[in-house]
């Protein structure tokens, strides 16, 4: 069946609290020289990509890259949407794992979390791109989000059959600035393409291996 939406998900890049080990949530952290750098270089890879759409968390690390990434798009308006939050960490914002682990959590739970992430998916992507004229090649969506955020979202849609693996692709953590593609068809079904790539960082010197917002 043809392709009507390919969708380009793209995790934001490093902050100083991603280096430091500092659990975020949805506070309104920004990026440091490395996460700078990583949305030019992802901006970089995706600029031959004839991006119509683009959708980014109200957070500025991701607002940021996506920004990044769209300066070589300058006709596309980027949509900033509070669901594409990470998930509430609770009184864990702002504070290492160690320090986390003597408090209170009052976090958003994993269940309302995954139903926050798929019903943005349902609203923006299937029935948002389903009201698109219809056109022979498909539309490019760019979506710029949380390592937390990809990661429940891929999960969810897969448990719920809405999604699938394509050869080779296995779901594993979303480093900063990795980029997932998605192929959605006319049926509302989709196809994880790739998962995770981060090809275009070449020093690995430069990636944080662990996200503590992912629990």
């Amino acid at each position: 069946m043809p392709v009507l939406a390919r969708v380009y998900v793209v995790r934001h890049g490093e902050t100083q609290e991603n280096r430091d080990g500092v659990i975020q949530g949805q506070l309104d952290t920004s990026l440091n020289e490395v996460g700078l750098k990583q949305a030019r270089i992802v901006g970089e890879k995706l600029r031959s990509i004839p991006f119509e759409i683009a959708f980014s968390s109200d957070l500025q690390r991701a607002s940021k890259t996506a920004e990044a990434i769209l300066a070589h798009h300058p006709g596309v308006e980027l949509q900033k949407k509070v669901e594409l939050r990470e998930r509430f960490m609770g009184d864990m914002q702002g504070k290492t794992k160690l320090q986390a682990a003597l408090g209170d959590r009052r976090m958003e739970s994993g269940a309302f979390f995954a139903a926050r992430a798929e019903t943005w998916w349902l609203k923006d992507i299937l029935d948002g791109t389903a009201l698109l004229p219809t056109k022979s090649e498909p539309y490019h969506v760019l979506v710029v989000t949380h390592g937390g955020f990809i990661g429940t979202l891929g999960r969810s849609l897969i448990h719920s059959r809405r999604l699938s693996c394509g050869p080779g692709v296995v779901v594993q953590r979303c480093l900063n600035t990795s980029v997932t593609i998605i192929d959605v068809d006319h049926s509302r079904s989709g196809v994880i393409k790739q998962w995770a790539d981060m090809s275009h960082i070449n020093d690995s010197s430069e990636t944080v291996e662990k996200n503590v917002d992912e629990i």
